[in-house]
């Protein structure tokens, strides 16, 4: 083959592999940012309570003998709710009032641990005056030597011992006194426990309100703890919603909240989160949070289910990328001025459909998938 056919076959081979390529490079699926408003939201669930909403229980258990008010009234501080009947009550209060007794008789001068105590000490109080007029004793006839040394010497050693067993005993008698007496101021106050216990089987209202439900039937056994009358505000209503633990360190008092109610289709409510319980449930790892929710003249029953969007952050004409188009590891191929790159991308606000892109790209760029 001559030189000039040489030529025309090697510059048509390289005609044929930059088309090639090129029709390789048009072929790459690419995505171009684009500026938009993007708001990054944080889904929650919860369900409509009144202002103030408390369940009132017993403190022990026992039958349910008259329900005072029924779903709807109006209470005050203070007015009867229920009356509770248990058979335990007047025995507890009996079985207090009994070991009072004991403790006040054992707290007496009369008593038998007290006498006991005293006779050892009168026993140890005798011996000890004994044993002071020997010891004075001995010291005179020593003084006129009429007793020797070893003698007196003896006696003061006696007396010595019988002062410290003497206060020793003292020592025992006051203070076996002194617990008997908190022993029998103890017993005391027990059986005034146990008579406001049995009083307070008349269950009354700790605030002000609305009954919104009765839960239990006459008759019916409760135990203590156990929820037994629903009240809260009659006018003012809130929402606990639960936040996944992932999520509530961007959640914050004040944030917007939008509202869609399960039970009124196609209106949507809003509000705003006013405050944040400090610990994370160990039942199902989320947090609870109360936010205020503005009814619109639409009657809002409590106990109404809802979902919530907060909303976290918000941006405006920010530049932003399909989901799909932002790897986990941020790392994209960029066709930048006919070239292309690796770049990493740091991104911001996210929500289901974009993410916004703070550095790594520029309004010209194309990401290449």
């Amino acid at each position: 083959m001559n030189t000039t056919a040489t030529r025309t076959v090697a510059a048509f081979g390289i005609m044929l592999f930059m088309a090639l390529a090129a029709g390789c490079t048009k072929s790459k699926t690419t995505v171009t940012p684009e500026r938009r408003s993007i708001t990054q939201a944080v889904y929650a669930s919860g369900k409509i309570f009144p202002v103030g909403f408390h369940r009132v229980s017993s403190k022990v258990p026992g039958i349910v003998d008259q329900i005072l008010v029924k779903a709807g009234d109006s209470v005050t501080i203070g007015q009867p709710l229920l009356r509770i009947r248990a058979t335990s009550s007047d025995l507890a209060v009996e079985t207090a009032q009994t070991l009072y007794g004991l403790a006040d008789e054992n707290a007496s001068d009369k008593g038998a641990l007290l006498r006991s105590v005293m006779a050892d000490l009168e026993a140890a109080r005798s011996k000890y005056v004994l044993d002071s007029t020997n010891a004075a004793r001995t010291r005179r006839l020593l003084t006129q030597q009429a007793t020797s040394q070893s003698n007196y010497d003896a006696a003061k050693t006696q007396f010595e011992v019988s002062q410290r067993q003497y206060e020793k005993v003292r020592d025992v008698y006051e203070s076996t006194r002194r617990r008997l007496a908190a022993e029998r101021r103890t017993a005391q106050l027990n059986v005034s426990i146990q008579r406001s216990l049995r009083d307070e089987f008349v269950l009354t209202a700790s605030a002000s309100g609305r009954v919104y439900d009765v839960i239990p039937k006459v008759g019916e056994l409760v135990m203590p703890q156990q929820p037994l009358v629903e009240i809260g505000e009659s006018s003012s209503i809130e929402v606990e919603l639960a936040i996944d633990e992932s999520d509530i360190a961007l959640v914050a008092v004040g944030q917007r909240v939008a509202y869609s109610v399960d039970a009124v289709k196609g209106r949507t409510f809003g509000g705003v989160i006013v405050s944040i319980t400090p610990r994370v449930s160990g039942v199902d790892k989320t947090v609870s949070v109360t936010a205020s929710i503005d009814a619109d003249a639409v009657q809002l029953l409590p106990g109404m289910s809802l979902e919530a969007n907060i909303v976290v952050s918000s941006r405006s004409r920010a530049l932003v990328l399909p989901r799909e188009a932002v790897p986990i590891d941020h790392m994209v191929t960029v066709r930048r001025n006919g070239e292309e790159m690796r770049v990493k991308l740091i991104t911001g606000v996210e929500d289901l459909r974009y993410v916004e892109i703070i550095s790594g790209l520029n309004d010209a760029d194309e990401v290449v998938l």
